[in-house]
């Protein structure tokens, strides 16, 4: 607990009570005028025997990964992309993937990632906006980039398999299994292996690019309005992992992390894949982000960075595990969760159960990632976190362009050293999360609502974009969720707005029982009711109820509330 004395001014921005939670000397020092393939390779020169990244049982250390990485930098180069192109990538985890990351930053081009079940119209939208003349590809999209390939900018598509640099059966197998391994006849076309191989083996050197220009592009989510290419520079994954190398998670050199989630998300790709191998730690990549990936890897990481549902599964099905599945849970380093939130009680129990620290953190895409993450030594269930080394979290009063005091709730503004360069081709909704204020700089507008406590912890109570307006009454979803999520019958619970004839709009909402109530909905119901009218205002007491065995995500982990939200009025009209 931070000296209350030192609290002068009753503002976390001028008091900073969170440093006391800061390691004093970073685990690795990194240097400021570097790109990511510099901070990732000189960093590691005394350990380049060091494993760097597994994949489905294959392991490369730091040599290997920068032996591929330099023959695909030339063989981008012989593909004609320069400084400044963007590559279009349709690809999930592995390890070219990782390869080619790394090769175009080299050379100062940007590599512009989608989620790769987007349809053929996204996919050349993508390839259009940003004139790209070449993508990299995992063979399973080649139906549709061939229906739109002649409507593209594209010139080359480089095709990779997810089992390539996989042992010759494997890739067999993968083959008969997919009936993929034969490109379309189109000199177009050119698979990984052949591009691979036409990298000469004289080492490029290292362009040395302005490291505030663009060099990766992700997609937001598109759960609270139409999804948007985020624009981010070098800066903000050489600042993301200076900021990180103070914190006090135990990933460091000769670790290991989980890669649980897709990398078109910012924070897999920083704070799961860049920030562990440019400080010397690998990074375990899965294929597939399904319920069970921290389940299917236990005993090859000491650290997982997953999203809320992946910890769940655990805990659900762990009176089934064997005392030897328990033994490698209870034996991971620390278990971090992002994406969406996690209940007090669920934090709790995941640590009673796991018999390990469980940290919650928060941020999203345009602050690549993180913009807090809690300390493992001094875990505070309910929040978030503090802010990352460096950086200043305020809650946030727009009615006076001002910060507001501890426990006062705003909404969450960061000034980040990570911030986004901005939305492409799209100035307006740059402006409206890009704002600048009155002290002259820019700062992230999350569109998040909380407050800060008097050690610099952050807890969220809404969202700005999931208020429900019921006659003219302001109710933010997290208000219902939370109470009703206290019942002792309730395992998930998601509230949204649907249409009323009587009311215009209605909080719904949507539950999951815990395993031993699901057969009494009757008696929850009666319950949760009951509690909602006890604890909550009139106004935000559900009009509606529906329990689920299960609830939608979106791509990035989260809750879908706009498929949520299409399902409610769709069950109100049916009735």
């Amino acid at each position: 607990m931070p000296n209350q004395t030192k609290l002068l001014t009753g503002y976390p921005s001028k008091d900073k009570p969170q440093n006391i939670f800061y390691r004093t000397t970073p685990v690795r020092k990194i240097a400021d005028n570097q790109n990511v393939y510099e901070m990732i390779f000189n960093g590691n020169m005394e350990n380049m025997e060091y494993p760097a990244l597994g994949y489905l049982g294959v392991e490369w250390t730091f040599e290997k990964l920068k032996r591929e990485t330099d023959k695909a930098a030339n063989a981008f180069i012989g593909l004609g992309i320069k400084a400044d192109d963007v590559v279009l990538f349709g690809v999930s985890n592995c390890l070219g993937a990782v390869v080619c990351l790394l090769a175009l930053n080299k050379i100062g081009a940007v590599s512009k990632w989608f989620d790769v079940r987007a349809s053929a119209n996204d996919i050349k939208e993508y390839a259009n906006s940003s004139n790209c003349v070449c993508m990299v590809a995992f063979d399973m999209l080649l139906s549709k980039i061939t229906e739109v390939l002649d409507a593209t900018t594209l010139k080359n598509v480089v095709v990779m398999s997810p089992a390539d640099y996989l042992p010759k059966f494997k890739q067999v197998v993968y083959n008969l299994k997919t009936k993929s391994g034969k490109l379309p006849e189109d000199k177009r076309y050119i698979s990984y292996k052949k591009f691979i191989q036409s990298g000469a083996d004289v080492i490029t050197s290292s362009v040395a690019t302005d490291n505030t220009k663009p060099s990766i592009m992700v997609q937001s989510s598109g759960t609270t309005g139409k999804p948007k290419t985020i624009v981010h520079a070098n800066t903000s994954m050489i600042n993301m992992t200076q900021s990180l190398t103070y914190s006090d998670l135990p990933v460091t050199k000769g670790k290991s992390i989980l890669v649980a989630l897709p990398p078109w998300i910012a924070y897999c790709l920083g704070e799961a894949i860049i920030y562990p191998l440019a400080v010397g730690a690998k990074a375990e990549l899965c294929p597939t982000f399904d319920a069970d990936a921290i389940y299917k890897y236990l005993g090859k990481f000491t650290t997982s960075f997953a999203a809320p549902f992946h910890y769940r599964y655990l805990k659900d099905n762990f009176n089934r595990f064997s005392d030897k599945v328990k033994s490698k849970i209870y034996k991971t380093d620390c278990m971090i969760s992002g994406g969406d939130k996690i209940t007090i009680e669920e934090n709790r129990d995941f640590e009673t159960i796991f018999k390990t620290v469980l940290v919650n953190g928060y941020g999203n895409n345009e602050g690549f990632g993180a913009l807090s993450v809690n300390p493992t030594k001094q875990n505070k269930y309910g929040t978030v976190g503090i802010p990352k080394w460096g950086e200043t979290v305020i809650a946030y009063d727009e009615n006076t362009d001002s910060e507001l005091k501890y426990g006062e709730v705003g909404e969450i503004c960061s000034l980040t050293r990570t911030l986004f360069v901005g939305y492409e081709n799209n100035k307006e909704e740059t402006a409206k999360v890009k704002q600048l204020h009155s002290d002259n700089q820019y700062w992230l507008h999350t569109g998040d609502l909380g407050f800060i406590d008097e050690e610099g912890f952050i807890t969220l109570v809404g969202r700005k974009t999931r208020v429900i307006v019921r006659l003219g009454f302001k109710i933010a979803a997290y208000t219902i969720e939370d109470k009703i999520c206290e019942h002792s019958m309730v395992k998930e619970c998601v509230a949204v707005s649907v249409e009323d004839v009587e009311e215009e709009h209605s909080p719904m909402v949507f539950i999951i029982l815990n395993d031993e109530y699901k057969n009494h909905v009757d008696l929850a119901r009666k319950s949760i009711i009951e509690k909602c009218k006890n604890e909550l205002k009139e106004y935000e007491v559900p009009k509606h109820f529906k329990f689920v065995d299960s609830l939608p995500y979106t791509a990035n982990g989260k809750y879908d509330f706009r498929l949520l939200e299409k399902m409610g009025n769709a069950e109100i009209n049916k009735s």
